[in-house]
């Protein structure tokens, strides 16, 4: 039998009750979207006067950013929301409700493939599709992970927790030797656990089960992060593709999890009538939400640097963390804040040395294409150089693809 419902410390349930809530999170969406009218509006207005000013890239940006925090910000909020306190006493079926969101992923891919005339899609190639499958898996555990977590902790420990995600990327990538290590890196990191140390001690309503739920979801996280680095440097793959290409097997990863779990409860839910379309209702908006923060996020990659994204995810973190004790009346100690901060400061350092070693690169390889005035163009290169050269070259190619903390920061 499924384990009861944990009881809920008081912090978590403040400001948790009533429809004030759900009205709460609907002003917080529409702040966000108001701003993103007025930034675009200016944006039209200035591309009018002076189409190739730098102005307009920047308020482009400036619309990105705030769509960005519009989605996400909603997507934590909503999904605290549904699992804590909807109808009442809160979700009786997560691991469906994460379950659903991975097949409307696959869905509205389709549907965004199909709408946007992209040309037609290559043949399946099963390896890429095999390894696309269990990054998928990866993704269903994260998400259902993440979810499960907010039955026992708040969203601003949550968020705290989060920042724990490049310790793992880290230690992923240098194992799967797509993010090479430094003794700056390894600073920086420790830096970062310093932070987290810090908010855990500081959280008066500490909670281990929700801490090691979310801690898993981190893990998971790193792992399909740097897996998806891996698969779409090596193969040439769009982000659309990847995530459809990954959503059977997010789906079937939470099947069996659903049917140990919830098979009672989906008996009910599947029976038809008014908790049905509520439920449909329900999970249609988060869901398309999810996928138009992925479109937002692909676009903020092209249009900004690896730093300025890294500078812009941790101020939404703490942009978070102010709109979850605005939402939910939860409340954040001096310590925990300290420990937003340091660990704030950890990751700007991790971009600024990053950022060294990719300009660092780039040097190298643009020097290796350069061929030497005093050498014979028909001279054969030896292989050794050759192959350096070829090393060099296949780092500065796998810079096309955003270095997975970016992308893990940007969740």
């Amino acid at each position: 039998e499924p384990p009861e419902t944990p009881s809920r410390p008081s912090q978590r349930d403040a400001g948790m009750a009533g429809p004030d809530v759900s009205s709460r999170i609907l002003g917080e969406l529409l702040f966000f979207l108001g701003l993103v009218a007025v930034s675009e509006c200016i944006r039209k207005v200035a591309r009018w006067r002076c189409p190739d000013h730098p102005v307009v890239n920047a308020l482009l940006i400036s619309s990105l950013t705030l769509g960005w925090y519009s989605t996400s910000i909603t997507l934590v909020l909503l999904n605290k929301w549904v699992v804590s306190s909807w109808m009442g006493g809160g979700l009786k079926f997560p691991i469906f409700y994460t379950m659903t969101h991975m097949i409307l992923k696959g869905v509205f891919s389709v549907l965004y493939l199909g709408c946007t005339g992209c040309p037609r899609m290559r043949p399946l190639d099963w390896k890429v599709l095999r390894i696309a499958s269990f990054i998928g898996v990866l993704v269903g555990l994260d998400v259902v992970a993440s979810n499960l977590s907010f039955q026992y902790i708040t969203v601003t420990f949550y968020v705290m927790v989060k920042s724990s995600s490049l310790i793992w990327i880290l230690v992923f990538g240098a194992l799967a030797k797509v993010e090479p290590c430094s003794p700056q890196i390894a600073t920086c990191v420790l830096v970062i656990a310093a932070g987290i140390f810090l908010s855990t001690c500081g959280e008066a309503d500490f909670n281990a089960t929700g801490f090691t739920l979310v801690l898993a979801s981190e893990i998971f996280a790193a792992a399909r992060w740097v897996g998806t680095q891996a698969l779409m440097t090596d193969r040439e793959l769009d982000t659309v593709t990847a995530v459809l290409y990954m959503s059977p097997g997010s789906t079937l990863s939470l099947l069996p999890l659903v049917l140990a779990r919830e098979h009672e409860e989906m008996v009910i839910l599947l029976e038809g009538g008014r908790q049905t379309l509520i439920y449909a209702l329900l999970v249609i908006v988060p869901g398309f939400l999810a996928f138009v923060l992925l479109i937002i996020e692909v676009k903020l990659v092209q249009e900004t640097s690896s730093l300025t994204l890294a500078v812009l995810g941790n101020l939404k973190s703490v942009t978070t963390i102010l709109f979850a004790i605005l939402v939910f009346r939860e409340s954040a100690t001096l310590l925990q804040w300290c420990g937003v901060m340091v660990g704030t400061a950890g990751m700007l350092c991790y971009s600024y040395f990053k950022k060294g070693k990719n300009a660092i690169q780039d040097c190298d390889a643009g020097f290796a294409k350069v061929p030497q005035a005093s050498e014979p163009k028909h001279e054969v290169m030896p292989h050794a150089q050759s192959d350096e050269i070829r090393g060099k070259m296949s780092k500065l190619s796998s810079k096309d693809m955003p270095c997975p903390l970016f992308l893990a920061c940007m969740r």
